[in-house]
């Protein structure tokens, strides 16, 4: 089956689950079903909370929605895409109903008990390389997948890691509240993270971007050296940020200028893999698949030290540390 055909057999699958999902969606009050636990996150979309089962005494994560901040259709959608791509082993999974209440609408997931890979993030530290690339296998397996299938998530981010153990040796990439079909026009975001790649950082209203699965690439890779080193490598991908711009004229000149202090805790074969998923050129980065070839090779320089004075890594100019 061609990239096309696949393509349409997913938009086809989405429409069938979101249309069936409308019609069978329930109204209950979560009280009346579920203990409410505790809470295990919070963001603008709303939150997640861990809920049991009051008939089977199981425990799922209950996302919550608010009706007065997303759409009906954005929600089915949300949930439509999340039910379809369970069947990866590194996707988080979803339980096969949805409901509303007056206020919310909710689905519910598998619980990853040890958190995001966020939580395991140490300041100015990382985590270990051995753990990181356990997450990247991992995850890039699951884009792959998504890819194949013609869809882009674009929210990579180590908050959207989830752990099932805190070694990683079992993770799954959740939150598909963004993802959408390669090739749609997407408008520019309300606000730049860390995360964003430069295309779609300087995208203005009403500006439109064209969806390539190269954004998922951009975004893995600076998953990848936040995780190892503890600091993001710049706030944003704009010109505007020094950070950026060092590594863009280093970038631009083939890497024969000085190496910017942050790149300085790399290897040469992992700045290789840098190059490839960070190209400022969208179409020329490497395919997601293509970043587990760089497994197998050391990416922390054994024989880095930092300097903080001669570039000061937690002043006020760099995007801060990772996991605060």
């Amino acid at each position: 089956m061609s990239a096309i055909e696949l393509s349409l057999s997913t938009e086809r699958a989405l429409t069938d689950l979101l249309l069936l999902t409308a019609e069978h969606m329930v109204t209950v009050e979560i009280a009346e079903h579920f203990d409410v636990l505790r809470e295990l996150g919070r963001g603008t979309y709303g939150q997640v909370v861990l809920g049991k089962h009051r008939g089977s005494d199981a425990t799922v994560a209950l996302k919550l929605l608010p009706k007065n901040r997303i759409l009906r259709q954005s929600f089915l959608l949300e949930f439509s895409t999340s039910l379809l791509l369970s069947a990866h082993p590194s996707i988080i999974t979803t339980l096969i109903v949805a409901w509303q209440t007056v206020d919310h609408y909710i689905l519910a997931q598998e619980v990853a008990p040890a958190g995001s890979l966020h939580s395991l993030l140490i300041p100015e530290v990382g985590i270990p390389e051995a753990m990181v690339k356990r997450c990247v296998l991992q995850v890039t397996s699951a884009l792959d997948y998504m890819h194949g299938l013609g869809l882009v998530h674009r929210d990579i981010k180590p908050d959207n890691i989830m752990l099932m153990d805190p070694e990683c040796r079992c993770v799954k990439l959740s939150d598909f509240g963004l993802t959408t079909m390669a090739g749609t026009s997407i408008p520019s975001m309300n606000c730049i993270i860390p995360y964003m790649a430069p295309e779609l950082c300087c995208l203005r209203k009403p500006e439109t971007l064209f969806l390539h699965p190269s954004l998922d690439v951009w975004a893995m890779a600076v998953v990848i050296v936040t995780t190892l080193t503890g600091f993001f490598p710049w706030k944003q991908a704009l010109p505007s940020d020094r950070h950026y711009k060092d590594f863009y004229w280093w970038q631009m000149s083939g890497y024969s200028s000085p190496v910017p202090g942050y790149w300085q805790r790399f290897t040469p074969e992992a700045v290789q893999g840098i190059k490839e998923m960070l190209s400022f050129h969208p179409l020329r980065r490497c395919s997601i698949k293509n970043i587990q070839q760089y497994l197998d090779v050391p990416w922390k320089a054994e024989d880095f030290v930092a300097v903080v004075s001669s570039e000061s890594e937690v002043e006020g100019g760099r995007a801060g540390t990772a996991g605060a």
